[in-house]
C-alpha cells in the first residue's frame, strides 16, 4: 500500500515537473515580451495594483487549504457522501468571501489607488480599470476553488498540469498578439488577463463536475461540518494574512520608498523565484493529500516521515537551480530581457531565493499542521513573527539603507519564524529537535558546503556567456546530485530512490 502511494507520489510529482519546466520557459519569454511592450514604467504599475488586489484574496486563500484538507478527511472516513458535503459547504463558504472581497476592494482599494500609491497622474486612469480587472479576475478564482482542490485532493495531477499549461499558453498567445495592438497595451493586457482567468475557471469547473460525481449541488448544509471548516481556515487565516501582509506590504513599501521603477524589479526578481519555487512547490502539491490521508488513517509516523522528505526534496531541487541562476543572474537577465533591466533586479532575485529557503523548510511543517487539523497555536506563532517583517523592514529603509536591506530584513527574520514554528509543532506531534537538526539540518549544511564550490570555480575561470552558463549548470547538478545522495540522505531514502530509478529504467526498457 506505501509502494503504490508512493509510486503514485512519483507519478504526480513528475507531471507537475514537466508541468513547470513548459511554464517556466514560456512565462520567461512572455515577461520579456510583456516589460519591452508596456515599459518599465506600466510593468511597475501593473504589478503594485494587480498585487493589492492579491493582498484582499488572502481571504480565500486561507480556506482553500481547509477546503483541500476536508475534501480528503472526508474521502478516508465518509467516502463520496462526505465529500458532497464539504463541496456544498464550500460553495456557500467560497460564495461569501467573494462578497466580502468585492466589497472591501472597491471600498478601501480605490481610495489607496488614489491616495497611497505612486503612479504618474496621466496613467490613473488606466490603473483604475487595470484593478477592476483584477477585481473580477479575483471573483473567478475564488469560486473556483472548491474544484481545483477536488482536483488536487483526488490526486489528479495530470488535469492540473493540463490547465496550467493551456493558461500559459493563452498568455503566450497574448504576448505575441499585444504588439500589433493600437491604444493603450496596458488596458489590453489587463482585459485580456481576465479573459484568461474566466476560461481557467471553466476547465477548472468542466472536468471536476465530469470526472467527480460526488461533487453534486444539494439544498442541504451539515452544520457541524460547515463550523468545523470555518474553524479550521480561521485559524488559518492568520498564517495567510501575515503572508499576505508579508509578501504584498513589502511590495507597498517599496513603492512607498523607491517608487514604481523598483517595484518592477521587485516584480521580475519573484517571476524568477516564481519560477524556481514552482517545481519545489509540486513536491508539496503532490505529497499534501497523502500526509492528510495518513495522518486521519492513524497512520501518523508515515505523515512524519513524509514531511523529512519533502524538506529534503525540496531544499535538493531549488539548491541545483540556486547555484547556476544566482552565480550567472546578470548573464541569465540579459538573456532574458536584454537590456530591458531594471536596477536592483539582479540583487532582488539573489535575495529572494534565499528567502525561499527559508520558506520551503516551513512548509512541510505547515502540512503537517493542517493534517493534525490543530491550528491556533501554529498558526498565531506564524503570523506574529511574519508581520514583524514590514515595520523591521520600514525602519531600515527609513534610516536610509537601499532597497536590498529591505529583503536581508526579510531573510532573517524567516529564521525566526521556522524556529518559533518548529517550537509549537512538538507540542502537536512527537517530533524532536534534536532529531529535527541533526537529521536534516546538518546534513542540508553539509550538502551546501559540497555543491558550491565546483560551480564557483567554474563561473569564475571561464568567459561570460552561454557555454559558461551550461557548465556551471551542468557542473551544479552532477556535484550538488552526488552530494545529496551520500549526504542528504538517510538508508530508506536511498532505497527509495534506487526504486524509482529502476521503475523509470524498465519502463523505458
Amino acid at each position: 500500500m506505501v509502494s503504490n502511494s508512493n509510486t503514485t507520489l512519483a507519478k504526480n510529482t513528475i507531471f507537475l515537473s514537466m508541468r513547470m519546466i513548459f511554464v517556466l520557459f514560456v512565462s520567461l519569454y512572455t515577461s520579456r515580451v510583456f516589460l519591452r511592450v508596456l515599459g518599465i514604467e506600466d510593468f511597475g504599475i501593473n504589478n503594485v495594483v494587480c498585487g493589492f488586489v492579491t493582498m484582499f484574496s488572502f481571504l480565500n486563500a486561507s480556506l482553500a487549504n481547509g477546503i483541500q484538507r476536508y475534501y480528503n478527511s472526508e474521502m478516508s472516513t465518509s467516502g463520496k457522501d462526505g465529500v458532497t458535503l464539504v463541496y456544498n459547504s464550500a460553495l456557500l463558504i467560497q460564495g461569501c468571501i467573494a462578497i466580502i472581497v468585492v466589497a472591501l476592494l472597491e471600498i478601501f482599494g480605490i481610495w489607496y489607488i488614489k491616495n497611497g500609491m505612486v503612479i504618474p497622474i496621466e496613467r490613473l486612469d488606466t490603473a483604475m480599470w487595470i484593478y477592476q480587472f483584477s477585481i473580477i479576475s479575483s471573483v473567478f478564482i475564488i469560486m473556483q476553488t472548491p474544484y481545483s482542490a477536488a482536483v488536487m485532493a483526488y490526486e489528479k495531477m495530470n488535469c492540473y498540469a493540463i490547465i496550467g499549461i493551456i493558461d500559459v499558453l493563452l498568455k503566450l498567445g497574448l504576448a505575441l498578439f499585444i504588439p500589433y495592438t493600437s491604444g493603450d497595451h496596458l488596458l489590453f493586457y489587463g482585459a485580456m488577463m481576465l479573459c484568461i482567468s474566466m476560461i481557467s475557471f471553466f476547465l477548472y469547473v468542466g472536468y471536476s463536475k465530469n470526472k467527480f460525481p460526488a461533487l453534486r449541488f444539494k439544498c442541504s448544509i451539515q452544520r457541524k461540518l460547515l463550523e468545523n471548516m470555518i474553524t479550521f481556515s480561521g485559524w488559518n487565516f492568520f498564517g495567510t494574512f501575515a503572508c499576505m501582509i508579508r509578501e504584498q506590504g513589502l511590495n507597498m513599501v517599496l513603492n512607498l520608498f523607491f517608487g514604481p521603477i523598483v517595484n518592477a524589479a521587485r516584480g521580475i526578481a519573484y517571476q524568477v523565484s516564481s519560477a524556481l519555487q514552482g517545481f519545489v512547490s509540486n513536491i508539496s502539491v503532490a505529497a499534501k493529500p497523502q500526509m492528510i490521508s495518513a495522518f486521519v488513517s492513524g497512520d501518523s509516523g508515515r505523515t512524519i516521515k513524509l514531511m523529512y522528505s519533502m524538506s529534503k526534496l525540496s531544499f535538493f531541487i531549488l539548491y541545483i537551480m540556486a547555484v547556476p541562476v544566482c552565480l550567472e543572474i546578470d548573464y541569465i537577465l540579459y538573456l532574458w530581457l536584454g537590456n530591458f533591466i531594471p536596477d536592483h533586479t539582479a540583487d532582488f532575485v539573489i535575495l529572494v531565493i534565499l528567502i525561499n529557503f527559508m520558506n520551503n523548510l516551513n512548509a512541510p511543517l505547515s502540512n503537517v499542521v493542517y493534517a493534525t487539523g490543530r491550528m491556533r497555536n501554529y498558526e498565531v506563532t506564524f503570523s506574529l513573527i511574519n508581520l514583524l517583517i514590514i515595520p523591521v523592514a520600514y525602519f531600515v529603509l527609513k534610516l536610509g539603507f537601499p532597497p536590498e536591506a529591505a529583503f536581508l530584513s526579510y531573510f532573517f527574520m524567516t529564521i525566526f519564524v521556522q524556529l518559533g514554528c518548529l517550537l509549537v509543532l512538538r507540542t502537536i506531534v512527537d517530533i524532536s529537535l534534536r532529531e529535527y537538526v541533526f537529521k536534516m539540518i546538518v546534513p542540508l549544511i553539509v550538502v551546501s558546503l559540497f555543491g558550491l564550490p565546483l560551480p564557483f570555480i567554474v563561473s569564475h575561470i571561464m568567459d561570460i556567456g552561454f557555454l559558461r552558463l551550461c557548465c556551471v549548470t551542468l557542473v551544479s547538478i552532477v556535484t550538488s546530485s552526488l552530494s545529496f545522495y551520500f549526504i542528504g540522505l538517510d538508508t530508506k531514502e536511498k532505497y527509495i530512490v534506487q526504486e524509482v530509478i529502476n521503475k523509470i529504467t524498465r519502463y523505458f526498457r
